[in-house]
């Protein structure tokens, strides 16, 4: 009885480990931002891997740019120099909250009057061990509904700045939250972790491409 009792219990305990989610390591660390970028995915939730080039605003560092096919939704992912020391992985740091904020506020306005914005809801990815601060945001490139995703972090001694766009459309043309898990577990070296797809837009639109704009 004992032993059938303790067998059970063993059973039990293997189980509800092999359904608990993989515990996500931290992000090796990188002493350059372009070192960091090349570890970044051929491909991600449907973005493919494009061109990289060198940034030096708002500090310097490596953009590696995605696209769906056809460019029906496009992405950028720069990893950036940090400021000061090497901040631990994830959005905690108070530079990278800053950075957020300044991420989150660029995106909104563009560079020029056509491009309007606003956050629709604000999360972490990965939802259990996040590396991301992210802003799902609604508005349009002139007259194109369009739908965003901005995210800012910390990974491997480096600062991430990500944002995919795409028209507002249901159903959705892309998963933009797919896509920066993707890009968390690549950095990681581990397993993709799931979560939620982007809200829903708020109005469906046609799904015309943005104009040459991400």
């Amino acid at each position: 009885m004992i032993l059938g009792l303790l067998s059970l219990g063993l059973l039990s305990a293997c189980e509800a480990a092999r359904d608990a989610p993989p515990v996500a390591g931290p992000v090796p660390r990188a002493d350059a931002p372009a070192a960091l970028a090349e570890r970044l995915p051929g491909a991600a939730a449907g973005f493919q891997r494009g061109a990289t080039v060198p940034v030096s605003q708002p500090r310097p560092g490596t953009e590696v740019n995605y696209a769906t096919e056809g460019r029906r939704a496009a992405a950028f992912v720069q990893v950036l120099r940090p400021e000061g020391p090497a901040p631990a992985d994830g959005p905690q740091e108070a530079e990278v909250q800053a950075e957020f904020q300044r991420w989150v506020t660029e995106s909104a306005r563009g560079q020029g009057p056509a491009r309007r914005l606003s956050v629709a809801a604000e999360f972490q990815e990965p939802p259990s061990a996040p590396l991301l601060r992210c802003a799902a945001m609604e508005g349009t490139y002139g007259r194109q509904p369009v739908q965003s995703l901005v995210c800012v972090g910390a990974a491997g001694g480096q600062i991430l700045r990500i944002r995919a766009s795409m028209p507002r459309h249901t159903p959705p043309v892309a998963d933009p939250r797919a896509f920066v898990r993707e890009i968390a577990a690549a950095l990681r070296g581990g397993p993709v972790e799931p979560g939620e797809p982007m809200p829903p837009p708020s109005a469906a639109a046609p799904a015309a491409a943005p104009a040459g704009e991400v």
